[in-house]
């Protein structure tokens, strides 16, 4: 059996506060992972594993096979994740379950070329990107386990991809994310606010218009490119910025 997990975010003390978790969320992920993984299985990790060594190492212990696929968090040297247990340790990946192609990736990758991207990072159901598929997972939502990727999960995406309909927040959350029950607002605009995530939505839009068009629509599955996009939709960088850090790319 394949499994997902995002976020563990071991040994982070801080996490407690921002994703309101429990006192023993990592005794509780533990408990969850090891019951429900056998051996045989893998589990898929969206990053951002652990703000500490040891509890890395404690999870080198852990039932199945394991793949990091890196975030924002994961700064140690690719070997350590390798010495704790790790059998990859990758940017992102794309596997076919049941002839859906999936993208992993810790951050949305916008413009992904691909049937749907599930990603991490955001700890919220938000979704920025309309014309690409997305299932963003937050640990929360999934109670603290891994999420099975079974056929009939598969199917479930299915229907999104054959309509190539975005899903709902409310379908999100039947996708095995409604351990919380009622969504709250950061659900709906991300973790920043109603009026950053509207925001980043109408530069993002932007950025889709710029590639679209000469003299960069050739680069535009170039993830250089979409590096410096993503500096300007999350308001890291002015347009003025993005722009001249895109002519660099056609000198």
């Amino acid at each position: 059996m394949i499994y997902v997990i995002p976020d563990t975010h071991l040994g982070h003390e801080n996490i407690k506060k921002y994703c309101n978790r429990p006192n023993n969320f990592e005794k509780t992920i533990e408990k969850n992972w090891n019951e429900i993984v056998k051996a045989d299985d893998t589990v898929i990790h969206l990053g951002d594993v652990s703000f500490s060594e040891d509890w890395i190492k404690k999870l080198s212990k852990w039932n199945g096979k394991k793949i990091l696929i890196r975030g924002n968090h994961d700064k140690m040297p690719m070997n350590f994740y390798l010495d704790c247990g790790f059998t990859a340790v990758l940017e992102e990946m794309v596997i076919d379950i049941k002839n859906v192609v999936i993208l992993f990736s810790h951050r949305p990758k916008f413009n992904h070329g691909y049937d749907i991207n599930i990603h991490g990072h955001q700890h919220n159901l938000a979704v920025y990107d309309e014309k690409r598929l997305y299932l963003p997972l937050s640990i929360e939502h999934l109670g603290y386990k891994p999420l099975l990727l079974d056929e009939d999960f598969a199917g479930k995406l299915k229907k999104f991809i054959s309509a190539k309909k975005q899903p709902t927040l409310k379908e999100i959350m039947q996708l095995g994310q409604n351990a919380i029950g009622k969504p709250s607002d950061k659900d709906f605009y991300d973790g920043f606010g109603k009026d950053f995530f509207l925001k980043a939505k109408a530069r993002l839009a932007e950025c889709y218009k710029i590639l679209n068009n000469a003299p960069y629509n050739g680069e535009m599955f170039n993830y250089r490119m979409w590096r410096q996009a993503v500096r300007y939709v999350e308001d890291k960088s002015t347009k003025k910025e993005f722009i001249d850090a895109l002519k660099k790319f056609l000198i």
